[in-house]
Order: structure tokens, then C-alpha cells, then sequence
């Protein structure tokens, strides 16, 4: 996937068109809040049965960076969106029997068996409709649903120790480790958005200054429709931590 700098642009425009309107409200309902977080995720096979026993991935924390607004509709009740700049990394590893890598109309494979490892990064624009409950003075509930334009993105595993066929049987009976490495790129493969479900927590420091936490769930995979050259696919799962200000 390429970066696309215009999208950053405009979007930055649609910031500081929105703010002069919410910081002249004279309705003391809004509010207009930065935040600044850190994201820890990754991306589940799914079906959940596609992943390997011996398995394990690596999250790989990255800052995330933000502006919202939000309107409260009742004294426990409040409406909110932002806009966010996120960057969700892992890396996976896992030994694997053939596992197949379809053509691209599906009607053959190649099968490796071997080790193998997975780099992914996506970077992403993250906008939201959030809703927030106040439990009490302190603490809030934050449940809603994101839209994710994502800019630009790579995942590649690279296969080691292997041993690659097209006839199913070599590679479930092959005497491992063997002498094939094999790189697969999928970059071109990333969709370009994605969308799920979020809840979390908030807890208001004072008025002011409050820290979160929301664990998200994307609703489709992270691959392009069209794709299936491999035979599962993935979904984003991310939590993230952070705090926000209240600048009115």
C-alpha cells in the first residue's frame, strides 16, 4: 500500500475548520478534547481453528495521537467523535504444517511446512461515534463503533527451514527442518479501511484531564475482499490506553 498525503491533509483541514466552531459555542454542553494514547493489538485468524498450537505473537506498542469533541445530551449521557492517528504493529511466529497459498483463482496451491514469521504495520486514520455513561462522578462507560481510513500498510511472513509443494502429502509427511525459505508480501493485499465495535472506561481525573482505556474489534478483515490466496482470514483486535484534555 502507498501513503496517500492528501487524506492527511484534508483531514487536518476538517480539524481546523471544526475547532473555531466548537471553541465559540457558547452551549457549555460541548467539549473539545486532545488526547494522546498508546495502541497494543494485533490481527486473529479467523476461523479461530486456523491458528497454529504453537503460536505466539508480539505486540508492538505505538503512540497514538487525537482531537474530539463530544455533546452531553443529559447529565449522564454524553455524544462524542474524534479524529486519530494510530499505527498498529505485531509480529507472529508460529511452526506450520502445509499451509496452503492458493492461486489467484483458487483452483491450485502450494503448500509450505516449515517456520514461520509475520511483520504487519498499518498506519490508519481512525474516526469514531462514541457513547459515554457516567457511572458515577468518576468513572464512565464508552461503548461505540469506528471507521478506519487506513494510509498505508505492510505484512510479510517470511517461511524458513521449509519445504514447499503442490502435492499436499510431501509437505504433511516431510522430515522438517528443511532447506526452502520462502518470502510471502501481502502489502497489496491490505484493504484500504476497515470498521468494528469498541467499549471502554474513563476516569475523570478532574475536569480537566481523564484517562481511558477501549478495547476494539474490527468487523471485517483486514485483507481486500477479492483476496484468497491464503485460506482464513483476519480482524483487527487493539486495546489502547491514554488520556484526554478538556480545553473548554
Amino acid at each position: 500500500m502507498t501513503f496517500k498525503p492528501h487524506i492527511l491533509r484534508k483531514a487536518a483541514l476538517l480539524i481546523l475548520l471544526i475547532m473555531p466552531a466548537v471553541l465559540n459555542a457558547q452551549n457549555t454542553r460541548w467539549s473539545l478534547c486532545p488526547s494522546l494514547g498508546v495502541d497494543l493489538g494485533g490481527a486473529i485468524p479467523f476461523p479461530l481453528s486456523d491458528i497454529p498450537k504453537n503460536a505466539n505473537g508480539t505486540p508492538k506498542p505505538n503512540v497514538n495521537i487525537g482531537l474530539g469533541t463530544a455533546y452531553r445530551l443529559t447529565d449522564r449521557w454524553s455524544l462524542g467523535t474524534e479524529l486519530s492517528y494510530h499505527v498498529l504493529a505485531f509480529s507472529a511466529s508460529a511452526d506450520v504444517i502445509s499451509q496452503p497459498m492458493y492461486t489467484d483463482n483458487h483452483s491450485s496451491a502450494m503448500y509450505f511446512s516449515g517456520h514461520t514469521k509475520t511483520d504487519v504495520e498499518i498506519r490508519f486514520l481512525q474516526i469514531p461515534l462514541v457513547a459515554g455513561y457516567d457511572i458515577n462522578s468518576n468513572w464512565s462507560f464508552t461503548p461505540g463503533v469506528y471507521y478506519s481510513l487506513i494510509l498505508e500498510g505492510s505484512f510479510v511472513t517470511k517461511g524458513t527451514n521449509g519445504v514447499v509443494s503442490d502435492d499436499k502429502s510431501i509437505t504433511d509427511n516431510a522430515t522438517l527442518p528443511g532447506i526452502v525459505n520462502e518470502t510471502y508480501d501481502f502489502n497489496n493485499n491490505l484493504d484500504h479501511w476497515d470498521a468494528g465495535l469498541l467499549a471502554g472506561f474513563r476516569y475523570r481525573l478532574n475536569k480537566k484531564v481523564s484517562f481511558g482505556t477501549r478495547f476494539q474489534v474490527g468487523f471485517k478483515s483486514i485483507f481486500k475482499k477479492s483476496f484468497d490466496n491464503i485460506d482464513y482470514e483476519m480482524y483487527q483486535v487493539r486495546v489502547d490506553l491514554g488520556a484526554t484534555f478538556n480545553l473548554l
